[in-house]
């Protein structure tokens, strides 16, 4: 259902506002389907590609370094277990608590952007 958009000078600043709009809700909704059905391999790739269009950095997922240890050689399997500590150390989620922490504020103003369009396409402020 298209909403009827209005005439005159509004009209013309509001289109591209509406295009962007929809770019965005079409973004948000490819990356919840992702969310929704993907392995990790996709949420990589979905990273990797945001990371891209934002030209700034985001903290590593880690699954690269994931896959290097499942690719570890049959000397490394065959390590002594005491070669490794046996308990987690404090700050061992400094990491992931930072790339949570960058992602709430992603998303944070990945919201404030779509509720700003919406009130734009719908004549607020």
């Amino acid at each position: 259902l298209k909403q009827p958009r209005p005439a005159g000078p509004a009209a013309a600043a509001a289109a591209p506002m509406a295009d962007e709009l929809s770019d965005l809700l079409r973004e948000f909704d490819e990356v919840m389907e992702d969310f929704d059905r993907g392995p990790a391999c996709q949420y990589e790739q979905h990273l990797e590609e945001l990371k891209r269009k934002a030209g700034h950095s985001v903290y590593d997922s880690g699954i690269d370094e994931l896959e290097s240890d499942l690719n570890s050689s049959e000397e490394d399997l065959n390590t002594p277990a005491n070669a490794y500590p046996s308990k987690a150390k404090l700050g061992d989620t400094q990491e992931l608590e930072e790339f949570i922490a960058d992602l709430d504020k992603v998303l944070e103003a990945s919201l404030q952007l779509l509720l700003k369009g919406f009130s734009l396409l719908w004549g607020g402020k």
